[in-house]
């Protein structure tokens, strides 16, 4: 696969992992799992340290999840029938 399409779906991926996680930690949240007020001090957006801080480790895990996604598009398709 292109190295742009790699990129590319990178970016797809970390944007769905960002959806994600804000949208478990917001549900732990209201059902009262967890307590984020300490958190929401240093979560503000690009350049707070726990922002940046959890963008960091959605853009390595994405980046490394990539090739392995790539294999399922550049793989023969030896399992049709």
């Amino acid at each position: 696969m292109a190295k742009s399409r790699e990129q590319e779906l990178a970016n797809r991926l970390e944007t769905l992992m960002t959806d994600a996680f804000n949208r478990s930690i917001n549900a732990l949240k209201d059902a009262g799992a967890i307590n984020t007020k300490e958190m929401d001090k240093c979560y503000r957006g690009i350049g707070s340290k726990y922002y940046d801080l959890v963008t960091d480790q959605m853009q390595n895990t994405a980046r490394s999840g990539v090739p392995w996604i790539c294999e399922l598009f550049t793989k023969g398709d030896g399992d049709k029938k």
